[in-house]
């Protein structure tokens, strides 16, 4: 099964996304290219990027080793082919935080070969801002304004869930989990 994630800057994602890693030996994370800089709470996270310079992203995208990728707040974020492979072996289940762009394309790629839960994380603008303020986030514009782009594709996710409070929201979370993980062994059975 490959779990996805999305939403807008500040709505909990690596913070849910590393509660459910620490709680579920069975969920392994997918990790992310990117350009940005590392964050001090990308630590936190089981190291969920592998950083690379502007020149090394746009080398990847030449030799065909990119299966995704987009750019959002200036930076480059993608996913490796090599990533896509192994999420099909379907050894283990999967969680992976993806733009709203790459959502549809991971999504139509992997649907009849596993399981695929997509969930958008919302939360009040005025909640994001004090988020993005308090770990020290300097372009809360440029964050915000493509929150209402990001909020256009929510439409297309299994799942919205408003995180106003994280434990009941990683509580719903671990339910859709459990759910789609008995869906899987029935389509398993059935093959």
């Amino acid at each position: 099964m490959l779990i996805i994630i999305s939403g807008s800057a500040g709505v909990g994602k690596n913070t849910i996304i590393t509660a459910i890693l620490k709680k579920y030996n069975n969920i392994k994370l997918v990790k992310t290219c990117t350009t940005r800089r590392p964050r001090s709470t990308d630590a936190d996270m089981q190291n969920p990027y592998l950083y690379l310079t502007k020149e090394e992203f746009e080398d990847k995208i030449k030799n065909g080793e990119m299966f995704e990728y987009e750019e959002i707040h200036e930076n480059f974020y993608g996913m490796l082919k090599s990533s896509v492979d192994e999420i099909k072996k379907k050894e283990n289940h999967f969680i992976k935080d993806i733009g709203v762009l790459g959502q549809i394309n991971l999504k139509r790629a992997l649907k009849s070969k596993v399981e695929v839960l997509s969930i958008f994380l919302t939360a009040p603008k005025e909640e994001l801002i004090k988020r993005l303020k308090a770990r020290g986030d300097h372009d809360i514009d440029l964050r915000m304004s493509r929150m209402e782009f990001e909020l256009g594709y929510a439409k297309n996710y299994d799942y919205v869930i408003e995180n106003n409070n994280l434990d009941k929201t990683i509580k719903k979370i671990e339910a859709l989990i459990k759910k789609h993980e008995k869906i899987e062994q029935k389509k398993l059975k059935k093959a």
